[in-house]
């Protein structure tokens, strides 16, 4: 019999159409299986996967491997597929002068930040430089070795810098006394797990490092992601303590953060794109009830307290009584007014 004239070619494009939309998925988040078949099938309508869709989909995925290179691994203790690697798929291949663009980003914004809005911005990049050719991956790790290498502006102590770099290189727990941003507040001794430094646009150099210990104790959540000034780090103090670090760097504990938000700031989107993991659902009067996850109780503390009357915590508690802490302390700093001198 006779094969109808165009039915290859399409049964070749719907194919395609569906590898390629399988490879947008898994470049947001690893997905499993059944993930996978229900988008393709919602995504896709008839043109989706036929009744043995699970033979189907493992036959796509191994050929993204074979005919592109493509390293796609299922990680067996999320029950999850996971792009490691394009392979012959990079989508992007950016000009030198958006490459240096990138770079300067990379090293901006480095793995492991503090601050949430920041996370966000390392997710963006992680998922730009997954598209990249192999050899623009290359361009861009060579542009970060010397982004970190580079002498930094600004009075900066010298042997402060190379003992910080020595316990990075290393892999060796770091211990420092450093300035906070109160003048009147001495310097406290911190213990921490080094991992990398970088640059900011503000001309300031900084430490990436998870905090470990803090003597005597403040506000700090201990085993968050710090970004520590160099040029705040007393000269003199800086010790390289014997102890390796962890082969995988240690998390925060994490807390369930759920806020409200009045109307004026629920209607943008600058009140609810902070945190990771954030939901929101929207009142009838246009105010609006946001979860998210949090590990740095003092960095959800600053973020949110810049709304004033217009934002309510409702848990975790201890972010509750952090606020009441700052809140109380700012009454009685404006109880009893002083003379500006």
């Amino acid at each position: 019999m006779a094969r109808r004239s165009g039915g290859i070619k399409r049964s070749s494009w719907v194919t395609f159409r569906r590898r390629l939309f399988l490879v947008r998925q898994l470049l947001r988040a690893p997905a499993s299986a059944e993930e996978l078949i229900t988008r393709v099938q919602t995504e896709l309508g008839e043109n989706g996967y036929p009744a043995n869709a699970a033979a189907a989909l493992k036959h796509d995925l191994d050929s993204l491997k074979g005919e592109y290179d493509c390293r796609i691994v299922y990680r067996r203790d999320q029950g999850k597929y996971m792009i490691v690697e394009l392979g012959e798929l990079a989508l992007l291949d950016p000009p030198h002068q958006s490459l240096e663009a990138l770079a300067l980003l990379d090293a901006s914004y480095p793995a492991g930040s503090g601050n949430p809005v920041h996370a966000s911005v390392r997710t963006l990049l992680d998922q730009v430089i997954l598209m990249l050719p192999q050899r623009a991956k290359s361009h861009l790790h060579m542009r970060r070795n010397a982004a970190r290498q580079k002498k930094p502006a600004g009075r900066l102590d010298p042997n402060v810098l190379a003992a910080v770099r020595q316990a990075i290189e290393e892999r060796h727990e770091l211990v420092f006394r450093y300035w906070g941003l109160d003048d009147g507040e001495a310097p406290r001794r911190y213990r921490v797990a080094p991992y990398g430094i970088f640059f900011r646009s503000n001309g300031h150099t900084y430490l990436d490092a998870t905090l470990l210990e803090v003597q005597p104790a403040g506000s700090e959540q201990l085993l968050t992601a710090v970004d520590y000034r160099l040029d705040r780090i007393v000269p003199g103090t800086v010790q390289i303590l014997p102890n390796p670090l962890p082969p995988e760097r240690p998390q925060a504990r994490t807390f369930t953060l759920r806020y409200w938000l009045h109307p004026e700031i629920a209607q943008g989107e600058d009140g609810v794109s902070f945190f990771p993991n954030t939901r929101v659902e929207y009142n009838d009067d246009g105010s609006a009830l946001v979860t998210a996850t949090v590990s740095n109780l003092a960095v959800a503390r600053d973020v949110l307290l810049r709304y004033g009357n217009r934002c309510r915590v409702i848990e975790p508690p201890e972010l509750i009584a952090l606020i009441r802490e700052t809140l109380d302390s700012m009454a009685s700093l404006y109880a009893n007014p002083v003379a500006v001198r």
